[in-house]
């Protein structure tokens, strides 16, 4: 939709208003408005009961403006962007699967993606699966982060500066400022939930760390215990940001002072909100020290970056012009320092410059993403939502001086303005990419330089693409899909063969795709995708699980991939559990699975483990004697249970002493 009809004008008119949260005029206008949000009612229920002063006192007050503007805001972007529905999903934000599926997901042991991985999923599932249990399923929660994040970053970065000596009508300009990041914007528009975490937490959690490290007074520790709480969550969707915070608050907690004798609580404190937080995030946190470059690309659907380069000097992820107007941040900062420098500026600054610095790494630092493909830098939104962050601090402490309260409503106008733009320009949308009917594994030709996906019949869905992959899979997946690209019939008949031995069922290729006039007989047409791809059947035995006669299991086990005139037994049988009873038989064959060798699988025949071999190169295969038998094939869920249990008795514990305890009476 364009950014210059009419939708827009409504956008830009709304936003005037956050700017005169300090005129009086907003008692008058407020109550029209809480009634496009459907509170009337409650309104003059309220005026009943109490004084229609009292009452308008309330509705004026700036924490209650502030919402109810931003709310308002991110409504009338929703509707002009038509992101009210079901299955939204775009950009980075793959479609996320209800809950029953979502739960699944993140509690198997082992995914079949990527030709099958026992990489754990990221703890994000576990999140959206959570609160979707209350919220109307996990796509409605993503769904809510994505529309709904600005205001909830500024209701949270308004709570987050209750302890400021400042007023509240400049703690609520402050917050609404920062809530109409333009980088935040362009990043929620493009389906990156880890950016919007880090918009709607990172501020309170700076106030959390400040309180544990710096004031660790009466109940300290549920506050540190609730800060460990919300950096997990953090972690769970913005690794890097969750990393980040934890060096602050180390940074913190050498060069502040110990004041009062308070040593013992600090070191308390602070080791519970390190610990705690990556506790309550396990397994994870063992796949960033194993693929760091979760850390530099973030949770969601892999993608190519463009580096920002200079842009991020002007709080801009992209260069875009509407994330432009993040540069009234620096500039708002700079002024304030000029203005009326303090001291109590220094740990806005601090944190605006590591905030920086990190922008500056994660644009230079190229690397492959986690689930393979293309070398890309990362994305800068989240480290610039820290610089962000700083520069509202230091704008926020200035006292001897005051910004003029026109270039202060000037500059949310614009900050508004840009904000609606960049978060109606992105590629989110209603509606599934994939079928989710299809009867068996699907793999998926990007028309990019991404390698292919292979996943199950539901399609790819959130957290697909956090998932590692076994090393052998990334390159099998790459020339599987350079061979089905090719125009050599040969190779795309070879490479049709190989995907059926991996037990693909279907393939969904680009609508310009030359694959059907090459393959011949081995595919046939099964209709489109949503999204215009073309879906293609297998028309080759195919089966998760497969029985090789003796000649066929030699070959597998000398040769990379079958030959299109091979003929497996297909076993009707769903990894990773299977039960088979096989019948007498010649020597040497064998039971091979659609799945990468990889440690976890076990094999008992007749109740005894039997060792495992390799077939087609770097699959599971089961040697089976020549007698009648019971094959049972699995993979081990031990270690994974073991650490769920880990992390289920973290999150109960911090959850438990996160609840603010009596105080004791005063004595008479």
């Amino acid at each position: 939709m364009s950014g210059s009809g009419p939708g827009e004008g409504s956008v830009v008119a709304t936003a005037p208003v956050l700017a005169v949260v300090v005129r009086r005029g907003a008692a008058a206008w407020l109550p029209k408005v809480l009634a496009r949000l459907g509170v009337g009612q409650a309104t003059t229920s309220a005026a009943g009961f109490a004084p229609r002063r009292r009452v308008l006192r309330v509705l004026s007050a700036p924490p209650v403006v502030l919402t109810a503007v931003l709310i308002l805001f991110a409504l009338v972007n929703g509707l002009i962007a038509g992101r009210f529905g079901a299955g939204l999903h775009g950009g980075r934000l793959l479609p996320v699967a209800d809950l029953e599926t979502t739960w699944h997901d993140y509690l198997a042991a082992w995914h079949p993606v990527g030709g099958g991985t026992g990489s754990p999923a990221s703890p994000s599932l576990l999140v959206l699966a959570v609160l979707g249990a209350v919220l109307g399923g996990p796509s409605a929660v993503a769904a809510g982060l994505v529309l709904f994040g600005a205001p909830l970053a500024g209701v949270s970065a308004y709570a987050a500066t209750r302890s400021l000596p400042v007023s509240r009508v400049r703690r609520a300009v402050a917050a609404g400022a920062y809530a109409l990041l333009p980088a935040a914007s362009v990043s929620a528009g493009q389906g990156r939930l880890d950016v919007v975490a880090a918009h709607i937490l990172v501020p309170p959690l700076i106030a959390g760390i400040g309180a544990v490290v710096a004031r660790p007074v009466g109940q300290w520790l549920p506050t540190a215990c609730l800060t460990a709480l919300g950096l997990a969550v953090l972690g769970a969707f913005a690794p890097l940001a969750h990393l980040a915070l934890i060096a602050l608050a180390l940074v913190a907690f050498v060069v502040l002072p110990d004041r009062e004798a308070r040593g013992l609580r600090r070191v308390a404190g602070l080791a519970a909100v390190v610990l705690l937080s990556v506790a309550c995030l396990l397994p994870w946190p063992v796949v960033w020290l194993q693929h760091p470059e979760i850390l530099l690309h973030g949770p969601g659907a892999r993608a190519v970056e463009e580096p920002a380069g200079a842009w991020v000097l002007a709080l801009s992820p992209d260069g875009s012009p509407a994330s432009l107007a993040g540069a009234l941040f620096v500039v708002a900062a700079v002024l304030a320092v000029v203005l009326g420098r303090t001291r109590r500026m220094v740990p806005g600054a601090v944190v605006a410059v590591a905030g920086l610095v990190l922008a500056v790494l994660v644009d230079v630092v190229a690397a492959e993403p986690i689930s393979g493909g293309v070398r890309t830098t990362g994305w800068t939104g989240g480290p610039l939502v820290l610089v962000a962050a700083g520069c509202a601090w230091i704008a926020v402490e200035t006292h001897q001086a005051r910004l003029p309260r026109s270039l202060v409503s000037v500059g949310v106008v614009v900050l508004a303005a840009a904000s609606a733009v960049a978060m109606i320009s992105g590629p989110l949308r209603t509606g599934r990419d994939v079928a989710t009917d299809l009867p068996g594994p699907l793999l998926v030709l990007d028309p990019g330089p991404q390698p292919a996906r292979l996943v199950d019949r539901t399609g790819p869905r959130f957290g697909d693409d956090d998932l590692a992959p076994v090393g052998t899979a990334v390159p099998w997946l790459r020339r599987v899909d350079d061979d089905l690209q090719a125009a050599d019939p040969a190779r795309a008949r070879g490479a049709l063969a190989a995907a059926a031995a991996r037990g693909v069922a279907f393939l969904a290729v680009p609508d310009a795709s030359r694959l059907p006039e090459l393959a011949g007989d081995l595919v046939a047409e099964h209709g489109r995708l949503p999204d215009g791809r073309r879906v293609l059947r297998v028309l080759l035995p195919t089966s998760p699980v497969e029985l090789l006669g003796p000649d066929l299991a030699r070959q597998a086990r000398t040769e990379p991939a079958p030959t299109p005139q091979a003929r497996p037994l297909v076993v009707a049988a769903d990894l990773p559990q299977v039960t088979v009873r096989v019948s007498e038989g010649g020597a040497g064959r064998a039971l091979v699975l659609g799945a990468e060798n990889e440690p976890g699988w076990y094999a008992r025949i007749d109740g005894r483990t039997v060792p495992l071999a390799t077939a087609w190169g770097h699959q599971v295969a089961i040697p089976l004697p020549e007698h009648a038998a019971e094959v049972r094939v699995g993979y081990t869920e031990v270690p994974r249970t073991a650490l769920l249990a880990v992390q289920a008795g973290a999150v109960l514990f911090t959850l438990v002493a996160a609840l603010p305890g009596r105080r004791r009476a005063a004595p008479a």
